[in-house]
């Protein structure tokens, strides 16, 4: 059977491995769902519902992850080259597929996945993961870090560039020409086009409607913007999590976002990282806190269909931030502030400041707050 694996990690993954299976046409496909996000099992449920899909496979692989950042070079060489032990047992067996899509090289078990593939001859392609696909994520600061990530993919180990290992076919994205254009990218060479645009997708009526089964979360958000021609959305970050002042921090960000729009009638959406553990709890009654597995992209469907004309979006630097501004693209109506914050650790202001790059590179209005 000429059959297809898609592998995801985040519910923003899965409206692109979504978006490849329509636009490719391809027919028989398995999708696996990895416990990486808030409620995973319940939206690996939903997906199944669909019918979409095969099969749907959920897969907890605990903390292997985060066990694996606290490692040194060495520990971390042996780690992935240990890939037997991290594939899923439901994998042991690929004859069917012919070739599988991921979202990371250097998730645990999508490694797995990758080099098993790669032993049985058949491709790996990684999909757009966010805008971490656009930019170096290594945030060593010394030298010899940094030279040994550089040269990480000789020795099968992942890169700072999402897709850097050899096994890696190609990478399909939103927007290759930012990569095809970087002569230091080492990835400018396997990048390719998405079969059909994001906006495109988000506008078929089949899509809106199973968005609208796996998210019935919408119709509540479609209530609370009746009428209303303007809303504004501030997604925040997992660092928050860690400020002592968490709460004071998080009314701190209400008040500028306040004294910013000038509106105490509309509704202001707080969305959650889905890396996110505490909820938000005692914030304003003009506050929505929306679902953490909801992709924020899925809001322009309730723009559409609400005509909402002015959209005020708040981040420290998010994938959501680029595609709203491709789903919203026009003069007057999307304006985007970029937060800035001395309660960042280092690593969290390095990736961020990447992303201002990253948004001045792909010419991207916003205002620094």
């Amino acid at each position: 059977m000429d059959k297809r694996l898609f592998v995801c990690t985040k519910p923003y993954q899965y409206l692109l491995a979504r978006l490849i299976k329509h636009g490719c046409g391809f027919e028989h496909c398995d999708i696996v769902i990895l416990n990486h996000f808030y409620e995973a099992g319940d939206f690996s449920y939903k997906v199944r519902e669909t019918g979409i899909w095969d099969k749907v496979l959920f897969i907890d692989d605990g903390t292997l992850d985060q066990f694996k950042l606290r490692m040194n070079p060495v520990r971390k060489f042996v780690f992935y080259h240990s890939w037997r032990k991290y594939l899923p047992a439901s994998l042991a067996d690929i004859s069917h597929y012919e070739e599988v899509f991921l979202a990371h090289d250097f998730v645990a078990v999508e490694y797995a996945i990758i080099r098993k593939f790669n032993k049985e001859g058949k491709r790996s392609y990684l999909y757009e993961e966010g805008f971490g696909n656009y930019i170096n994520n290594s945030t060593h600061t010394k030298w010899h870090m940094r030279f040994l990530k550089k040269i990480a993919p000789w020795f099968g180990l992942p890169g700072g560039y999402f897709g850097s290992l050899k096994w890696i076919t190609s990478v399909w994205l939103q927007r290759p020409e930012l990569i095809m254009s970087d002569r230091k990218n080492p990835l400018r060479n396997k990048t390719k086009a998405l079969p059909i645009s994001f906006k495109e997708y988000l506008q078929m009526p089949q899509i809106i409607d199973e968005c609208y089964r796996i998210y019935p979360e919408l119709y509540e958000i479609d209530r609370s913007l009746k009428d209303k021609k303007s809303m504004t959305i501030v997604l925040t970050e997992p660092f928050i999590d860690e400020i002592a002042e968490r709460k004071n921090y998080l009314e701190e960000i209400l008040a500028r976002v306040d004294e910013t729009v000038k509106d105490k009638i509309t509704p202001i959406f707080f969305k959650q990282h889905p890396g996110e553990q505490l909820s938000l709890e005692g914030m304003s009654e003009q506050v929505v806190s929306l679902p953490k597995k909801l992709p924020i992209e899925l809001l322009y469907l309730v723009m559409i269909k609400n005509d909402i004309r002015k959209v005020n979006v708040f981040s420290f630097g998010s994938t959501a931030v680029l595609n709203l501004f491709d789903l919203c693209k026009s003069d007057e109506s999307l304006d985007i502030f970029i937060i800035e914050s001395m309660g960042m650790m280092m690593e969290d202001e390095l990736i961020s400041t990447r992303f201002r790059e990253l948004a001045e590179k792909y010419h991207i209005r916003f205002e620094t707050m």
